[in-house]
């Protein structure tokens, strides 16, 4: 069963090629979305795809992520951001995945890689535990592999996730020991800018993670 890659992408011309390349040979489409991208990463997603749409940012990342899934025409959706990778080993478990057609989704494990500007949290999968150390990583589970159904939706302008969706359809989301290798760059303005958004979140979602999102964000 085939596989769409979407990707979300601003000023990412210096990681998106390293991006693709880790599952490149596991995904039969590639859709770029982009939301307003001032370097070159245009023109190196145009080395892997024509399907790179233009997104004008509205602050809410469960839009542009619907926006990308919109695009995609192959039966299964694999979401990856441009500072992540999945190693070899792992990206050719994605085509066993997808024969269950018990699971609607699957969840990965995204471990986080921190530099040295930030942050001494260890998230443990589950979120069930914070703890300072000195690894700067932290890991979380996310559904980042799911069936391409009008129903499965991201929710939620930050954080976004389709886990609300696929529960609402009375889907399964599958352990899939897939690892996401995530490596973001330190930005101040970046973070403030996260932390206005999850602070919106809490108050408009209630009911959502956001709180504990928040204590992570501003500890990280």
């Amino acid at each position: 069963m085939p596989i769409s890659l979407c990707i979300l992408t601003k000023n990412e011309e210096k990681t998106l090629a390293r991006a693709i390349n880790s599952v490149k040979d596991v995904v039969d489409e590639i859709v770029i979305v982009d939301t307003g991208s001032k370097d070159k990463t245009k023109k190196i997603a145009k080395k892997f795809t024509s399907k790179i749409y233009d997104f004008k940012w509205n602050n809410n990342f469960a839009n542009a992520r619907n926006f990308s899934i919109s695009k995609a025409t192959k039966e299964w959706i694999l979401i990856l951001d441009a500072d992540e990778i999945i190693n070899k080993k792992d990206s050719l478990k994605i085509k066993k995945l997808i024969q269950n057609k018990n699971c609607l989704g699957y969840r990965f494990i995204q471990k986080t890689h921190l530099n040295a500007e930030r942050s001494k949290a260890n998230r443990q999968v589950g979120d069930k535990k914070i703890k300072n150390n000195d690894k700067k990583i932290f890991y979380r589970g996310i559904c980042r592999l799911f069936q391409n159904k009008k129903d499965i939706k991201f929710t939620y302008p930050i954080h976004e996730t389709v886990r609300e969706s696929i529960k609402r359809l009375n889907g399964k989301i599958g352990k899939s020991g897939v690892v996401i290798y995530h490596y973001p760059k330190y930005d101040k303005d970046k973070k403030d800018y996260y932390l206005k958004l999850l602070k919106k979140k809490i108050k408009s979602y209630p009911k959502s993670n956001a709180k504990k999102e928040l204590e992570i964000e501003e500890i990280i």
